[in-house]
Order: structure tokens, then sequence, then C-alpha cells
């Protein structure tokens, strides 16, 4: 994924999974999940791809948080959201910060974007040099390959005053990528705007990660 892609993802982003995602009880899971596994306190947390950056919102009063994502339009979304939160616009397989982290967290598939093995490896090996000693790293992984349903149309729709959208999608596996085909129907100022996107992710199972 290029840094610009995806306008209507970014913009529409929160229209569409606010009312899906419980972001506060999610981020109490996460927190639960780091004191049942941390060796001292931990104090410092980063979210790679960390999106609008609600998550980031619910933990960042039990840590000092740090985000990246590659879209610079998600970013500007998450600093409105969390002022005392860190924010850099970055990809994360290759970002470079001058900190290490407690606790790393990548969350809601995220980790799917890096499109391939060698990348995923990458990936992680670049985590595991922002960990602090003893530190946790949380994955949350996407769509597992076995799971995958051939022919699935998926729904989602928002409105209000300003906009009214509705964006189907339909996926397709090719190797070891899970291509995505969103298309956004877009109404708002009298006019209907029609955008697609294409998102690749990466298409493991279970048993991959666990052996990554």
């Amino acid at each position: 994924m290029q840094e610009d892609d995806f306008r209507a993802y970014a913009e529409y982003y929160d229209h569409i999974y606010l009312k899906m995602k419980n972001y506060e009880k999610e981020a109490q899971i996460i927190h639960n999940i780091i004191e049942q596994f941390e060796n001292k306190q931990s104090k410092t947390l980063l979210d790679v791809g960390c999106g609008t950056g609600e998550h980031l919102k619910h933990l960042c009063s039990d840590y000092q948080c740090t985000g990246i994502d590659i879209n610079r339009n998600m970013i500007r979304t998450a600093k409105s959201k969390v002022p005392n939160a860190k924010f850099k616009t970055a990809d994360m397989t290759n970002f470079r910060l001058k900190e290490t982290f407690d606790v790393i967290t990548c969350l809601f598939s995220s980790i799917g974007y890096v499109q391939n093995f060698k990348n995923l490896v990458k990936t992680l090996e670049n985590l595991y040099r922002h960990l602090n000693h003893k530190g946790i790293l949380i994955i949350e992984p996407w769509i597992f390959r076995r799971d995958f349903r051939p022919g699935l149309v998926g729904l989602d729709t928002y409105e209000d005053e300003r906009v009214k959208l509705a964006r189907m999608a339909t996926s397709k596996i090719a190797g070891s990528r899970w291509i995505i085909f969103m298309n956004y129907l877009i109404g708002k100022k009298g006019k209907i705007e029609y955008i697609k996107e294409i998102h690749q992710m990466l298409a493991l199972d279970y048993e991959d990660y666990l052996r990554i």
C-alpha cells in the first residue's frame, strides 16, 4: 500500500467502523492481555497501523502512546482525536523510531497489508527492534485463509445530514494474496461519486503466523 492510496477508505473509515466496532471494549481487552503477560509495569505503547486512533484514544489513559500509519489522512484524524499521543506517518515494514516500547500492538488486521511473506518477516523483525527487553507484542491477524468465503458480497452503509454512503466489496485469493475490491457510492452536495479501491492482504492461516 502506498502512502496516499485509499482516499475514500481514510475519509469514511470512521463512518463505517465506529458503528461496527466497540473500540473501548477492545482496548480494555488489550489492557487485560498486557497485565496478564507483562514482567514489569508497561508504560509505553506503540500502535502500528493505528488508523484514525480509536484504540489509542482509550489506551492513552494507561500508557504513553505513539501511533504510526502509512496513510497520512488517517494520521491527521488520529492527531485530532488523541492530542496527548505522538503520531508519525510511516510504513510498518521499515519505520525507524529513536525509542523502544514496553508494548507494541498491530490491531484490526493491519498486519495483512504487508501483502507477502517476505514483508511479514521483515515487519516482525522491525517490530522486535523497537521492543524493550521483556516487552510484549500483540498482533491481530487478517482473516485466516481457510475462512475465505467465495462469492461473498459485503455491504456497509452510513448516512447523516451531510453524506450518504454505500460500500460494497467482493474478494478473491490469488496465491498468497487476498484481494479485496471495494466499491463506494458517495452522495453529498447534490452529487453522487463512484470510487473503486483494491486492497491486497496477505492470505495465511493460524499455523503460518505461529511459524513465522
